[in-house]
């Protein structure tokens, strides 16, 4: 068996994040696309009836709710401390010399 290093809980961190990021983007995406088909393509006559009324006052708190999960989940930090902005946190960065300030 091929035996892998492990995850440190800073990429473990991303990969869950990444993951949670897809699944609610892809409910969002599948409730939202449900949602104009029934308001586009479904013959509905010259009015709403009842019943699909209810289902969007219902579907509408769901809809924001997962919004607000997304940005919440794709905004969170891990909240260590990253002084030169790079998004590695400070006790992660090796010691390497930066090419970019060195002067020749």
């Amino acid at each position: 068996m091929l035996k892998r290093d492990r995850y440190t809980p800073s990429e473990l961190n991303a990969r869950l994040r990444f993951i949670v990021g897809l699944v609610l983007a892809g409910i969002l995406a599948l409730t939202m696309g449900f949602m104009l088909f029934g308001l586009l393509f479904v013959y509905q006559g010259s009015e709403l009836s009842p019943v699909d009324s209810e289902f969007f006052k219902l579907m509408s708190p769901v809809v924001m709710f997962l919004t607000g999960t997304l940005s919440g989940v794709m905004i969170a930090s891990s909240n260590k401390p990253d002084a030169n902005g790079n998004g590695i946190p400070d006790e992660e960065e090796q010691d390497v010399p930066d090419t970019e300030t060195e002067t020749l």
